[in-house]
């Protein structure tokens, strides 16, 4: 899981009088340093998305309480330490904190989860001079790698703006865009952040991605498709461009924390052997000198093998055991490339040749505002791996103690993610009626599976109340993310809810409005108990949306097949 997001207006805390905060008696032994700053990162981010999600389980059933009993007593009021331990944002006191963290690790899901936060303005000033670093730093990456044995926290300074460096990037697109008087405008789901002055090419890349599928920049090329074309190129370019960068500039080495199970450490024997024979090379990998970050595997002089290089002696470190190793204290590593960079390489080789696959694990990637917009996803790293987003680590609870509860109610075997029948699905189709092309892509494939659904027509908010209820998974096909049929307070009301597909343009972006916290469909969905959503973060045209759907939706009906004489759940019949 991969989490985004420390809100700065929690940093401010460090700055408050402690005195105003009861004293509490905390054992940090040596070596859980990682374990508190872990915790307290993830319990930063989405906070107010926890609060959300605590209070609407306390109303659901206090709710189903007054249903089932007719009675609205007081002796049947609930309120948040009524629910779960596991759901729990904080202990009923200071005393109990110690234990309630160790509690938190030992229920963390077998998935990985990974928190990434971005520090920035008054802040990120802050650290700079509590760090005595550079004033070129505009702000910086907090990471918690976290785990119920091990968890990892690293700092990186963002020294990097990313941004185009050449005319020729903007010149495919802009030109025409701003010549032309487009009828409605694009509005960007942030009005200002942070990314636009660490990445300002990202919010460039999303204009000219919305203007070139808009229907009046498609009439006035319609005559030149190639023109067409080579603005859609351009803009891949320049997007692949950019996810380079952020992972290469932003991340360096240590990108490879994103990825899932930490490797298996027997199979680097011979490279830990190779090391200490090395006394030269032994030294630079312990000695507290060595300064680990943007400048060396992250720079324009470093190879990909010195980067899996240094890649592999972090993964090394934890198995000395008498000596203070990187791991201990995440620094940066400035290396002087033309002194020791050829010790280096006589190592590459025998790394390369040893290195060890990743487990095909699961991420989930849970973010903040800053953080939310941009397409983690798609990083090179990341790129075909299995990788969830979700707004914080007490949502993931939430969702897995929902899935534990209808597996107990239903006598089902709970699985590790709930289980979505395809074929158990509600799909409304062309609502506004003006996507033909997509109405005959799959009209007839919906009616041949026997699916549930409506064409061409508006249902009401009682029907799709009823889908979303009564369904395992709702697919959308239409404008935007269909929440000008079913408004997000009324998805927030349902006791349970259908996985969503959300096929429409834009339809999992995140709408920041001022000082207020982000809205949009996806976490509606998620608040009223839906497991999953998928959707997309920005403009999209009819023919790769529609492309996409088939594609997904064929490959989720050859899985089900294939795995339907193995699966027990998949048999039994479905009670509507």
């Amino acid at each position: 899981m991969l989490i985004l997001g420390l809100q700065p207006e929690q940093m401010n805390l460090i700055e408050e009088d402690s005195s105003h905060f009861p004293e509490a008696n905390i054992r940090i032994e040596e070596g859980s340093e990682s374990q508190w700053a872990s915790f307290f990162h993830q319990a930063s981010v989405g906070s107010h998305l926890n609060q959300q999600t605590l209070s609407g389980i306390v109303q659901k059933k206090q709710s189903q309480i007054a249903t089932d009993s007719k009675d609205s007593s007081p002796k049947s009021v609930l309120t948040i330490l009524d629910v779960p331990g596991s759901l729990r944002l904080a202990p009923e006191s200071s005393e109990e904190l110690e234990e309630f963290v160790l509690r938190f690790f030992q229920g963390l899901p077998s998935t990985p989860v990974i928190c990434i936060s971005l520090v920035a303005g008054a802040d990120a000033g802050l650290l700079r001079e509590l760090l005595h670093c550079s004033p070129t730093i505009r702000a910086w990456i907090l990471l918690s790698h976290l785990s119920s044995d091990n968890p990892h926290v690293i700092l990186l300074p963002v020294c990097k703006t990313l941004e185009e460096v050449s005319n020729d990037d903007t010149s495919s697109s802009s030109v025409v865009f701003n010549c032309k008087d487009f009828v409605k405008q694009w509005q960007c789901p942030w009005a200002s952040s942070v990314i636009d002055e660490i990445a300002p090419v990202f919010r460039h890349i999303l204009e000219g991605n919305y203007y070139s599928s808009s229907e009046y920049f498609l009439e006035y090329i319609r005559e030149n498709t190639s023109l067409w074309w080579m603005h859609r190129n351009r803009l891949d370019e320049r997007l692949c461009k950019f996810l380079q960068e952020m992972e290469d500039l932003w991340l360096g080495t240590w990108k490879y924390l994103l990825l899932g199970e930490w490797p298996d450490f027997n199979s680097l024997d011979s490279i830990q052997k190779n090391l200490f024979e090395d006394e030269d090379l032994l030294q630079l990998v312990l000695t507290k000198k060595c300064y680990v970050g943007l400048d060396s595997a992250a720079s324009s002089k470093s190879s990909k093998e010195i980067q899996f290089l240094f890649k592999r002696m972090l993964d090394m470190s934890d198995n000395f055991d008498q000596v203070e190793c990187l791991n201990t204290k995440p620094i940066i590593l400035v290396l002087d490339f033309e002194v020791q960079v050829n010790g280096l390489k006589s190592l590459v080789p025998l790394i390369l040749s040893n290195c060890c696959a990743y487990s095909a694990s699961i991420n989930k990637v849970i973010q903040n505002i800053f953080l939310q917009m941009l397409p983690w996803e798609n990083l090179p790293i990341l790129r075909n791996k299995e990788v969830y987003r979700m707004p914080s680590v007490g949502s993931i609870f939430a969702t897995l103690d929902r899935c534990c509860q209808n597996g107990e109610q239903f006598e089902t075997k709970i699985l590790a993610f709930p289980f979505i029948d395809p074929l158990h699905s509600y799909y409304l189709l062309n609502p506004d009626g003006d996507l033909s092309r997509t109405q005959v892509e799959f009209e007839n494939w919906f009616k041949d599976q026997n699916i549930e659904g409506k064409i061409g027509t508006v249902p009401t908010i009682e029907e799709l109340t009823l889908a979303l209820k009564n369904h395992d998974l709702f697919i959308y096909f239409g404008h935007g993310s269909g929440t000008q049929y079913i408004p997000g307070h009324e998805i927030q009301k349902l006791e349970s809810c259908a996985a969503g597909l959300l096929l429409g343009c834009s339809s999992g972006s995140l709408y920041l409005k001022g000082c207020y916290m982000p809205q949009g469909a996806p976490l509606s969905y998620l608040l009223a108990g839906s497991p999953v959503i998928i959707a997309n973060l920005w403009e999209v045209t009819d023919k790769d949306i529609d492309r996409f759907g088939k594609a997904m939706l064929n490959a989720w009906l050859r899985e089900r097949s294939a795995a339907s004489t193995k699966c027990a759940q998949c048999n039994e019949p479905v009670n509507n």
